[in-house]
């Protein structure tokens, strides 16, 4: 059903060929009878169904029991050495538990038995379960997640595909579980953390600003050295306004201020209005245009 495309220079790379999967609902291995910790059992027919139970209540991982239908929603998820066999469909042994992430918009494409990567920066990392490994390939054309009997799984992101590829077949211990990410998916994925690394920015900027100073006030260094800090409120200082103008303390990346006192004003006639120098009067041959001398 999935086989993969030879490309004119000869490297190997996955394509999407029909696919009737899913993105919820996507089978991520068989598991042991016992390995799976359910915090709830809600009624369900099959794997699929379970799943989808499971994560409308919340839940990151379903496992489905075939031979005794029960269904079985958890957080947490078994370590790799409890990994048996099976395919996307169903688990060799019907008393081991079908395990599916719930909620993610990676598709299933199949497992293989020897996979060889790319050069695009990515690196084999080691992951506890299939979430994490695919939240770190969020922005990547594909995730491949294995299982090496061992507590842990190894994860690879590829964004140009996969250099040559082995024999699809049974998922099971040492097999590589192959999934793919559409263009939509990975922008809308890089959209999120971006915003969620912004945001997290803007937090870590206002708590580098409070850690050390009260509510409003920005910690700026003292003469150039970091040793040394004084408390500002940088959107009125007329010597660092808009920013420190030594640098802020404990944070070197910061934007320096300006001193409004060196922008051509006549003494005393140059303020700091929200973080902006602005100019009353100039001196002798510059002329004064929207609050700055020319």
């Amino acid at each position: 059903m999935f086989a993969p495309y030879l490309a004119p220079v000869g490297v190997l790379t996955f394509l999407t060929l029909s696919q009737n999967v899913i993105a919820d609902g996507l089978f991520v291995g068989c598991y042991k009878n016992g390995a799976f910790t359910a915090q709830i059992n809600p009624a369900a027919a099959d794997s699929l169904s379970c799943s989808t139970v499971c994560g409308n209540g919340g839940y990151a991982y379903s496992a489905f029991e075939s031979d005794t239908a029960i269904c079985s929603c958890s957080a947490n998820f078994p370590a790799g050495y409890y990994l048996t066999s099976g395919t996307e469909e169903a688990c060799t042994v019907s008393s081991s538990t079908h395990v599916r992430v719930t909620k993610t918009s990676f598709d299933y494409v199949a497992c293989l038995d020897s996979a060889a990567f790319e050069s695009d920066g990515y690196e084999d990392t080691q992951v506890s379960n299939p979430k994490d490994c695919l939240a770190a390939c969020a922005s990547a054309a594909f995730a491949t997640f294995r299982g090496t009997l061992s507590a842990t799984y190894t994860c690879h992101c590829a964004q140009e595909g996969l250099q040559s590829t082995g024999n699809s077949g049974t998922c099971a211990a040492n097999e590589y579980f192959v999934f793919d990410h559409s263009p939509e998916a990975q922008a809308s994925s890089l959209a999120r953390r971006r915003s969620r690394e912004t945001r997290e920015y803007k937090a870590q900027q206002q708590q580098r600003r409070t850690e050390y100073c009260p509510y409003g006030l920005t910690a700026c260094n003292v003469g150039g050295y970091s040793g040394n800090y004084e408390c500002l409120d940088i959107h009125s200082e007329l010597e660092s306004c808009g920013g420190c103008m030594y640098g802020q303390y404990g944070n070197a990346t910061a934007v320096v201020g300006q001193d409004c006192t060196n922008i051509g004003a006549t003494l005393g006639a140059s303020s700091c209005v929200n973080g902006q120098c602005v100019a009353l009067a100039c001196k002798r041959g510059l002329k004064l245009v929207d609050g700055k001398c020319q």
